[in-house]
């Protein structure tokens, strides 16, 4: 259902063995940069996001950190352009003594701007917030808003890099729209997101919490029962937003 593309540039440098240069980087792919179309929605809704923020640190290669130990997480927007690149997010010489590497979505008393500007590192660090989304879905002549911040705090790891020379932080922002926590096949949907509006026009994290999902026949949450409105399902789903290297998983964990 994703759409991956160019890898992150990767810069070796060859030393003692097993020692390699490694760049890393976050990219949203082209459903972050550019939208999600109609064709990827089951319900012909199509989604642009006007912002992407995500607070990203602690990542590591064969449980080294790559960049300074300890650095702040950065804040990235990423609803900017990039090119199919990515923006850079760490590089440094490690050892690689296995094929694992793994990184932190999560809140921040201190974060740096990535490519964000300083007012939406302000926001992220004063609401201590961890992803903040800001779009539009259509359909037809048919237009909602939505501004979603969430403050889950979620460990990525064993991310399998197979040999790849590549340490690309590939963030899937249609997962925020799956219609199920734990099917191998889950369609990506809008109708019942939208139904929550109250009729503003605007599609709130109030308004997501006050819709009932234990009579859905979908959005199923397996046996995670204490989740039992939109809103809380929604925030679980931010868990499985990371991958490496476009479809390549990790395990995640929330931690908060």
């Amino acid at each position: 259902m994703r759409i991956a593309l160019l890898p992150l540039l990767f810069v070796c440098a060859c030393g003692s063995a097993g020692e390699r240069t490694l760049e890393a980087s976050v990219y949203g792919e082209e459903f972050i940069e550019e939208g999600i179309p109609a064709a990827i929605f089951s319900d012909g809704w199509s989604v642009t996001f006007d912002k992407f923020l995500v607070s990203v640190g602690d990542v590591t290669v064969s449980d080294t950190p790559l960049g300074d130990e300890g650095a702040p997480h950065q804040i990235f927007d990423l609803a900017q352009p990039s090119d199919g690149a990515g923006f850079s997010v760490a590089m440094d010489t490690v050892d690689v003594q296995s094929e694992h590497a793994g990184y932190v979505i999560g809140p921040s008393n201190d974060p740096v701007a990535g490519n964000a500007s300083e007012e939406d590192v302000a926001l992220m660090k004063d609401g201590g917030y961890s992803i903040h989304v800001a779009g539009t879905a259509t359909r037809g002549a048919e237009s909602l808003t939505f501004i979603w911040s969430f403050s889950t705090r979620t460990i990525y790891a064993d991310c399998a890099l197979q040999g790849s020379s590549d340490v690309q932080l590939t963030i899937h922002g249609d997962h925020l729209f799956y219609d199920d926590l734990f099917s191998e096949t889950p369609k990506v949907a809008f109708d019942l997101i939208a139904s929550a509006d109250d009729g503003d026009g605007e599609i709130t994290a109030d308004d997501l919490a006050a819709l009932d999902i234990t009579t859905q026949e979908r959005y199923q949450v397996g046996d995670l029962t204490q989740i039992t409105d939109l809103w809380s399902f929604i925030e679980q789903q931010t868990a499985s937003l990371g991958h490496i290297n476009g479809e390549g998983h990790c395990e995640a964990r929330r931690d908060d």
